[in-house]
């Protein structure tokens, strides 16, 4: 047997990505903020390319957004959660609080909406938001001034009945000054010149120090509203930057001159900043119909919701898809939510010829529903709540009930059991 080299032509079929493709699938992984500041970095440098950014997303508001200094506000609580808050069902509710931070460190939304929004008791949420209002520095979390300031006094200090009674008159300040505060908390002026004195000595923005650009980047990229009795979705006017191919001017372009690559290059932005929306507007709308009843109702109308069936349907590879789910955020009647919100899988595999299984949110918010319902002195057990959850066509075994229950917080029958009053 001899050896020896031969040259073959062979033909082999091979996917490649072209450079629009490439930049459109990186584009969907950029929210509308952060892709307004590479479209503008690209117009900087492309006199082909012409840019169209909504007044939400002017140029000054992407300098201060770029600009901003100091350790992220959110960054920082996260950061803190582990030692605060242990659990991962009061974890849950600690999320919830910490996406209504407002630029100041306070809570935007009542706390009893924020209750309701996760199907839980407000004692529950109240027992989360304490140990929330540890973190360092103090005054974070806070509902109102006068809470943000009882936050950072020291305990003895804060307990004392003239500083709390100060603390409660403190809206009659702006009224009408200390005489106000006087007149409202019942004590004399001197003594209410000398606790003012304290407080000034306090921080009433306790965020101050933090830069707020996470929650300026976080911006809808999508608007979900009511339409015709169902959902409707569309790209959010106010945030969404458009660009086409301008005009330098001057005599006619060579070609094969750098200006005619440039221009090249623009069109291929265009094309793929098109596609990109396209395919985020076509997710909105899959998420507008499969999940009304979570727009409607919150968590408890949510049906299971998978990016491979999404990505299915609208003929996506399931990554890109995964990548709008990242970066994307809505508005919904409920605020601004991460567009990842949307998907969650079953509590169980669904059977031929049973019923569809239910989505783990929506059973927790209406297991917590049922143990709020229930009499005190005669909390049901987790059969009886299985039992209920079956009755209403959602099959849930006793053991699934059980571990849902303590993911939302509650405790088992024997621990939710009041004693009457008067039982020894």
């Amino acid at each position: 047997m001899k050896l020896s080299p031969s040259l073959a032509l062979r033909q082999q079929t091979r996917l490649k990505l072209g450079q629009e493709l490439q930049r459109a699938i990186g584009f969907m992984a950029l929210d509308n903020l952060e892709l307004a500041r590479r479209l503008e970095e690209a117009a900087a440098e492309n006199p082909w390319l012409s840019l169209q950014l909504p007044p939400a997303l002017d140029r000054g508001s992407l300098e201060d957004a770029a600009a901003a200094e100091g350790p992220s506000l959110i960054a920082h609580v996260l950061a803190a959660l582990p030692g605060l808050v242990s659990g991962a069902a009061d974890r849950r509710i600690a999320f919830a609080l910490v996406e209504e931070l407002d630029a100041s460190g306070f809570l935007a939304r009542p706390l009893d909406e924020v209750a309701q929004r996760c199907g839980l008791p407000l004692a529950r949420v109240e027992t989360v938001l304490a140990q929330l209002q540890r973190i360092e520095p103090r005054g974070l979390f806070a509902r109102s001034l006068a809470e943000c300031l009882m936050l950072q006094l020291p305990e003895e200090e804060a307990r004392q009945g003239a500083m709390r009674r100060l603390l409660a008159a403190l809206p009659a300040l702006a009224r009408g000054g200390p005489a106000a505060v006087a007149r409202d908390s019942g004590l004399e002026e001197a003594e209410v010149a000398a606790l003012l004195a304290r407080l000034r000595e306090l921080n009433p923005r306790p965020a101050a120090g933090f830069s707020t650009g996470v929650t300026r980047v976080r911006v809808a990229d999508l608007v979900f509203s009511e339409a015709d009795g169902g959902w409707r979705a569309e790209l959010n006017p106010e945030t969404t930057p458009g660009a086409r191919l301008a005009d330098p001017g001057g005599a006619a372009v060579p070609r094969g001159s750098a200006l005619t690559r440039a221009r090249g290059e623009a069109r291929n932005l265009i094309a793929a900043l098109e596609r990109r929306n396209a395919s985020l507007l076509a997710l909105g709308q899959v998420l507008a119909r499969e999940q009304a009843g979570f727009l409607c109702r919150g968590e408890i109308g949510q049906r299971v919701l998978t990016m491979r069936a999404v990505a299915a349907e609208l003929g996506l590879h399931e990554s890109t898809v995964g990548r709008m789910v990242n970066s994307g955020a809505a508005a919904t009647p409920a605020g601004t939510l991460p567009l990842r919100r949307f998907f969650c899988r079953a509590v169980r595999r669904a059977e031929e010829g049973s019923p569809p299984a239910a989505s783990a949110p929506a059973l927790i918010a209406r297991i917590g529903q049922i143990i709020a319902e229930e009499p005190p002195e005669a909390p049901l057990s987790d059969a009886q709540i299985s039992e209920r959850l079956t009755a209403e066509g959602r099959a849930v075994s006793r053991r699934v009930t059980a571990k849902l229950r303590a993911r939302a917080g509650f405790g088992n029958r024997t621990a939710r059991r009041q004693r009457p009053e008067g039982y020894r």
